[in-house]
């Protein structure tokens, strides 16, 4: 459990991060955890460490830290799946994003996965996605615009 200054912290270190100021709200979410490690903080510094410091590897740690100790709420998995957006895990990205909505819509959640991008299934689903003939005639098909 956090005392008062931790959660003041933590609602300082929100108010930053919401208005971009990850550097400012990386300090306060240090404190914050200082005095209670809750999922909320620890996936809100994951998303401050690999903005601000590039740290992806401790980033994507406590990311996945704050997934396994949370339900699912909203927010944890916001700053937990825009963590591994930057890392560059889009799969478990979008997994971290789709488990937040599974508790209910929250529209954060979808700009990220709609930002995110959707792909078509191949044309030909017995190939990879990668062989030749799926990227021609998807190219094909969309050039005359049938795809």
């Amino acid at each position: 459990m956090m005392n008062t200054s931790g959660e003041d912290q933590l609602q300082k270190g929100l108010a930053a991060l919401e208005h971009g100021h990850t550097y400012l709200a990386m300090t306060c979410l240090e404190e914050a955890m200082a005095s209670g490690r809750t999922p909320l903080v620890v996936s809100a510094l994951a998303y401050c460490l690999a903005v601000n410091r590039a740290d992806m590897e401790r980033g994507v740690s406590l990311a996945r830290e704050a997934l396994l100790a949370d339900g699912g709420s909203a927010d944890v998995s916001l700053y937990a799946g825009r963590t591994l957006i930057l890392a560059g895990l889009k799969d478990e990205a979008i997994r971290a994003l789709r488990g937040g909505l599974a508790n209910g819509r929250d529209d954060r959640l979808i700009a990220e996965l709609e930002g995110m991008g959707s792909r078509r299934p191949p044309i030909f689903p017995n190939l990879p996605r990668g062989h030749f003939l799926n990227r021609l005639a998807g190219l094909i098909l969309s050039r005359l615009g049938l795809r």
